[in-house]
């Protein structure tokens, strides 16, 4: 009977150490996690947006040029729909949409 008074008094203590651990440790800064997490959430919202712009551009080119239509990007960021066949590329404006 001693020795599982023993044992009991033994479990206890080590769950109650091994349960209050964690307060050694110090408080938790979770800054660096929460920046790098509001980079990424950034990056995808980035991403999705560049995604639905192509997904425009191929549209607005179908739309003027008809089906296998083509486009590409000009270094000043203007929408050139293209064809393969033989049709003038036609330079998207604002007031084609």
């Amino acid at each position: 009977m001693k020795h599982r008074i023993v044992n009991i008094a033994l479990v206890i203590g080590i769950a109650a150490a091994l349960s209050s651990a964690y307060l050694l440790d110090g408080p938790d800064d979770h800054q660096p996690d929460w920046a790098e997490s509001q980079a990424l959430k950034d990056a995808q919202k980035a991403a999705q947006i560049a995604a639905r712009i192509e997904r425009a551009a191929a549209q607005l080119c179908i739309r003027l040029q008809g089906p296998n239509t083509g486009y590409r990007w000009t270094e000043d960021n203007q929408l050139v729909c293209t064809t393969n066949k033989g049709r003038n590329p036609v330079v998207a404006s604002k007031g084609m949409l």
